[in-house]
């Protein structure tokens, strides 16, 4: 696999948890970037980066970076994209690519006209083996019924954009936005949508900032995943966004249910996802790695040995663009489905915000 030289930017919780760390053993880190400068210094030296800068601008232009992953809040991701395009970068967005329709068009043209090679995150339903494996099941399973598809967890501590409607988008774009990526990868684009959201939680407690850049440093991130658990949260924000959403895929008659919240504060009761045919039925853990199949010939499970290894999505998608890059290959994860995905969350905004039907046909 051919190394490239990335540099990232944004190095809050995502990067410093995956990408950076991933990049530094495994490619060439050149350089990274934050609004906040300090934070970018502090990762800088936990990473080993060649240099650091504030903001992104000069990252951007660096000759020696050859790809970029973009890693910021949200609201700020399609601007990026469109920039590294227009700079000849490549790069790996992460979710959402965009919050409105007219970016991801933009962001799709931009990489047309560049010709670099692009990666919308999330990547796991079209890199993920769990996910392969459960493609190659669907011809003896039938036609799509029913499913229900669940993420949740108390809600992220170290910013508060995600509860901000504008910035963030909320749950629906944070969490929902896997089960519509993986839904989209298995079966396309729904016909329409209906979906309801609420704000539990009018009020949530924030790191403060300067928190959430002290805790950059060698015991934290550089021992494994951190989350933040060790410190409490002390300043007040209002909550804007959905904290707590579902909805409904019509895909012409097989209904797909999506539940996502950050109010769920106690470990899910049921498998994260559960997909009833004709023919069949299968429960997936996408990170165990386990499938449960049941047909009308008895019941089977396919675990790690029948699977293989799944990484974190984010180094597979590291990866995937590196082999893409050298192979002069179309990335699986493309900005155009990346687009399809911004569709239908958007709809989904939609349907929830107005308590009506949004046709996708």
């Amino acid at each position: 696999m051919r190394k490239l030289r990335f540099g990232v930017i944004g190095c809050g919780n995502v990067s410093n948890n995956y990408y950076l760390p991933y990049i530094a053993r495994n490619h060439e880190l050149v350089a990274v970037a934050d609004v906040i400068a300090e934070r970018a210094r502090r990762s800088a030296e936990l990473w080993g980066a060649e240099r650091w800068y504030e903001g992104p601008d000069k990252l951007l232009k660096e000759p020696r970076v050859e790809a970029v992953v973009i890693a910021t809040s949200h609201e700020s991701h399609a601007e990026l994209a469109i920039r590294a395009a227009e700079e000849g970068k490549h790069f790996v967005v992460q979710k959402p690519m965009a919050l409105s329709l007219g970016e991801a068009e933009e962001v799709v043209r931009r990489v047309e006209k560049s010709g670099v090679t692009a990666i919308a995150e999330p990547s796991e339903a079209a890199l993920s083996p769990v996910f392969r494996v459960l493609r190659g099941l669907l011809p003896e399973l039938g036609r799509h019924c029913y499913s229900l598809w669940h993420t949740g967890h108390s809600g992220p501590t170290w910013s508060e954009a995600f509860f901000d409607d504008a910035r963030g988008g909320g749950v629906l774009f944070d969490l929902a936005v896997y089960d519509v990526a993986r839904l989209v990868t298995l079966f396309g684009e729904p016909s329409r949508v209906a979906a309801a959201g609420s704000v539990l939680l009018s009020e949530r407690l924030v790191l403060k900032p300067e928190e959430v850049t002290a805790a950059i440093r060698r015991d934290t991130y550089g021992r494994g995943v951190y989350y933040f658990h060790d410190l409490k949260p002390s300043v007040p924000v209002k909550v804007t966004a959905f904290d707590n959403f579902a909805g409904i895929l019509d895909y012409g008659g097989g209904l797909a249910v999506i539940l996502a919240n950050y109010v769920t504060f106690a470990q899910l009761l049921m498998p994260p996802i559960q997909i009833y045919f004709t023919e069949g039925a299968v429960s997936v853990h996408p990170y165990a790695p386990l499938i449960a199949v049941r047909t009308r010939g008895g019941e089977r499970s396919l675990g790690r040995e029948q699977i293989g290894e799944v990484k974190p999505y984010y180094h597979a998608s590291i990866d995937h663009l590196a082999e893409c890059v050298a192979k002069g290959e179309r990335p699986l994860p493309s900005v155009e489905w990346g687009y399809r995905v911004t569709k239908v969350l958007l709809a989904l905004s939609e349907a929830a915000k107005t308590g009506k039907a949004v046709s996708l046909a």
